[in-house]
């Protein structure tokens, strides 16, 4: 079996797991492998466990101004996180809203729920640039509607929802505000109190810079979700029935604490070099994409309007999208995304291809050699076209 040397590559595929993570990160996770098992017994092993669990739900609470630390559970994904969050949620027989903008971590969980006539669900569709209006949502808002289930980041395109303006709107309206911030918590500011969510969920594997198998959650202090699992908690062991308390009534089971670990230095890393910064270089690096893909004919750019962002996708007019991935992998070790991103929805209200587009996705670590590298590898695939 060959295994690549992922340093002989370039790496532009961020938005679905961030690559290298941070020597950090690394560190933390190998510290942890290479000490007994943690469990919760009263000994100064169980105590470090603690503490990591403890420092990382500060840390989260800090970077998205939760009230309370407890108001953060550890699940493995933003996928579980909005199973937990939609399918925990007592919206039987009322009405949701979602966008074509969304992911099927949310989609396939809602239209699940209405083949199975929990939810009445309307899926409000983007203009051409990936925006989702305020408009829009009111004009779908029916006299039972509940939620509003939205991602602040598109995983296509990049598009940012104004959180602020779309929750302030709902709290008016007495409707729950549910954010998926996969593609954002880590990149942008996230305030749940100040932007009037609800509920946020979010993973750790890409601009968190922690390991797969780590997500979380963030559950308003009002509201009572159904946990999906019950289980072993480590607490009240004498006592048959789930906990209650927060975050330990959602959080069942062998925590995944090489995860915590890694997702608490991943947070330090932010906080050390400043989320802004990190933000801004990669936006940058976009930016001079675009510029370089502007003076291209054949070079279709979907992105939003007056919007910085830290995703570009793209296609290139007569290559399929897959074709572009071989080209750039084979031929020139760049590594991309192509096809629909796990968001199906999106392509059709923006005018892209059924086949989806080619997804550019840089980070902290991608240096602009690398960009420079992979603008002159879609030149050189450009020329190859017009020659034939």
């Amino acid at each position: 079996m060959n295994y690549c040397n992922m340093e002989e590559y370039v790496y532009l595929n961020n938005a679905a797991t961030s690559f290298p993570k941070p020597p950090s990160v690394v560190d933390a996770v190998t510290k942890i492998l290479i000490q007994p098992p943690l469990h919760n017994s009263r000994n100064n092993l169980s105590q470090s466990k603690q503490a990591i669990q403890q420092n990382c739900r500060k840390a989260l609470a800090t970077l998205f101004n939760a009230p309370s630390p407890s108001d953060i559970v550890f699940t493995s994904s933003a996928t579980e996180s909005l199973n937990l969050a939609l399918k925990g949620s007592n919206w039987t027989g009322k009405h949701v809203l979602t966008t074509s903008l969304e992911h099927n971590s949310v989609l396939r969980v809602l239209k699940t729920m209405e083949r199975e006539q929990q939810i009445r669900l309307t899926i409000i569709n983007s203009d051409r640039y990936g925006r989702i209006t305020l408009n829009s949502i009111e004009k779908h808002i029916q006299p039972d509607t509940v939620a509003l289930v939205l991602n602040h980041c598109s995983n296509v395109m990049g598009t940012l929802n104004d959180l602020k303006t779309i929750g302030r709107f709902l709290k008016s309206k007495h409707i729950s505000f549910v954010v998926d911030a996969a593609q954002s918590a880590g990149l942008y500011p996230i305030d749940v109190q100040d932007m009037f969510i609800d509920i946020l969920t979010f993973t750790g594997h890409k601009a968190l810079y922690g390991t797969s198998g780590i997500g979380g959650i963030y559950i308003r202090q009002n509201i009572a979700l159904a946990p999906l699992k019950v289980g072993g908690t480590g607490a009240q062991s004498d006592f048959l029935y789930q906990p209650t308390h927060r975050p330990t009534y959602y959080e069942a089971g062998t925590s995944n604490i090489v995860g915590i670990a890694a997702l608490d230095a991943g947070l330090q890393f932010i906080q050390t070099i400043g989320l802004d910064i990190i933000r801004q270089k990669i936006q940058k690096q976009i930016q001079i994409i675009k510029d370089s893909f502007s003076t291209y004919p054949l070079i279709r750019i979907y992105a939003p309007l007056e919007q910085q962002t830290t995703i570009l996708s793209f296609t290139i007019d007569g290559i399929e999208t897959a074709d572009i991935g071989y080209l750039l992998e084979q031929n020139y070790q760049i590594i991309v995304r192509t096809g629909l991103h796990c968001a199906p929805l999106v392509n059709a209200p923006i005018n892209a291809p059924k086949d989806g587009t080619v997804r550019v996705s840089p980070s902290f670590f991608t240096t602009n050699a690398e960009i420079e590298y992979f603008i002159k590898a879609i030149q050189e695939i450009l020329l190859m076209t017009n020659n034939h």
